[in-house]
């Protein structure tokens, strides 16, 4: 097993990006939580990667969030000439994503409890498969933290409002069931079809358009929270942007050629 607190690999134009510290159950230090954001920037202009897919080591942890002990005996770095890729966000903002402006998709493969960072690292994922093991909490708050990294942010956009607040003031665990239920998990599967299935779920994105997929991940991000209206006048305006691109053209051909629809495989141009 690698050394390395992140380990970044592609595999068929899936990217695999692993948390490596089980003797921590995942945890994350500074190191760790820099050496993510490097493999965001890494993957968001990996011309060879189109999803990716985040997952923990071992079957006990996906990550049980961020390494209290560092904080309270202070961080220490392995490079100090490290710099963040935008200025005035913190490690464990980038960490999950915020500000990076990744338009592909990103899988959560919750391989088991996610608790505080972990939990924001978990929602700020575009989809989330989990297991049985699969445990979720707003930890923090018991420490006397907030809910941070965008858990009490994007809470109540993911699950009903009072379950949201539930999570989030009182920092109690939900089992798999739970979580599944009220819509942080998209499905459960066994620990052992876990890899698999995202496989399975990023090769159906795979096969769209990847300017398509990767658009109407950004309307949908910029879209939530807008009226109705403000929301349709943008849709109409990312359908534009997406009639101009050559998947619009690739698929609509390959649709009217085809001598059967349910045979239809655009050969979509990645580029």
């Amino acid at each position: 097993m690698t050394d390395e607190l992140v380990i970044y690999e592609v595999k068929d134009r899936i990217a695999h990006i692993t948390i490596n510290r089980p003797e921590k159950r995942n945890s994350f230090t500074e190191d760790t939580r820099r050496q993510l954001i490097d493999h965001w920037i890494t993957f968001k202009h990996d011309a060879e990667a189109d999803v990716a897919i985040l997952t923990g080591t071992g079957d006990i942890a996906w990550s049980a969030g961020s390494d209290l002990k560092e904080i309270g005996t202070g961080i220490t770095v392995s490079n100090p000439d490290w710099k963040p890729p935008i200025e005035g966000v913190s490690t464990i903002g980038l960490a999950c994503m915020s500000g990076l402006d990744i338009e592909k998709p990103i899988i959560g493969a919750i391989n088991g409890v996610a608790l505080g960072f972990g939990f924001a690292l978990a929602l700020a994922c575009d989809i989330r498969i989990g297991t049985p093991n699969s445990r979720f909490a707003c930890t923090e708050v018991k420490f006397g933290h907030m809910a941070g990294g965008g858990q009490a942010t994007l809470l109540p956009s993911t699950v009903p409002f009072g379950w949201a607040m539930e999570l989030a003031l009182t920092g109690d665990q939900i089992d798999a069931q739970t979580a599944d239920k009220i819509g942080i998990l998209n499905r459960i599967v066994e620990p052992d079809q876990l890899i698999d299935e995202c496989v399975a779920l990023a090769n159906r994105m795979i096969e769209c358009g990847p300017t398509v997929v990767r658009q109407t991940k950004r309307f949908m991000y910029r879209a939530m929270g807008q009226s109705y209206l403000d929301s349709m006048e943008l849709e109409g305006i990312f359908y534009q942007r997406i009639q101009s691109s050559k998947d619009y053209d690739i698929g609509t051909q390959a649709f009217v050629n085809a001598p059967n629809i349910k045979k239809v495989r655009p050969d979509f141009i990645r580029e």
